[in-house]
């Protein structure tokens, strides 16, 4: 069990950061240019997709590429349906697709720093002294 908890903790972590900001009613104070949420919509879920990679880098079991992006993407949808309960919070497909963007961002650059620190695909085994 504590293997799990490294290998995907992260990515449960970082997903409850996001359901909880995505909770607040109203973000005053944040800032507010154009395109801002969209950007902000890129960074935290560049954070889950790089939670994501983390995990498949980590765990024993071969684990699609394919079915994380999913799962990254199926939880920006979550993501805006909760925000239709959410007053002053609106579901919005640009935000979605500044999600995917994130993921994708955030999985494909961890995944290439995992390649080039191990020179792999998969992280090297400790082996035991």
């Amino acid at each position: 069990m504590p293997n799990r908890i490294r290998t995907w903790g992260p990515a449960v972590s970082w997903a409850f950061v996001i359901f909880v900001l995505s909770a607040l009613p109203n973000l005053r104070g944040a800032p507010s240019f154009p395109f801002s949420d969209k950007i902000a919509h890129v960074i935290l879920y560049a954070g889950l997709g790089a939670a994501l990679a983390w995990g498949w880098a980590r765990s024993p079991q071969t684990v699609s590429h394919v079915a994380l992006l999913i799962a990254g993407a199926l939880y920006g949808i979550t993501d805006e349906w909760h925000q239709m309960y959410v007053p002053g919070r609106t579901p919005d497909l640009a935000d979605w697709i500044a999600d995917v963007v994130g993921v994708l961002l955030g999985y494909g650059v961890t995944l290439n720093r995992v390649e080039r620190v191990n020179g792999t695909s998969k992280p090297r085994k400790r082996r035991d002294v």
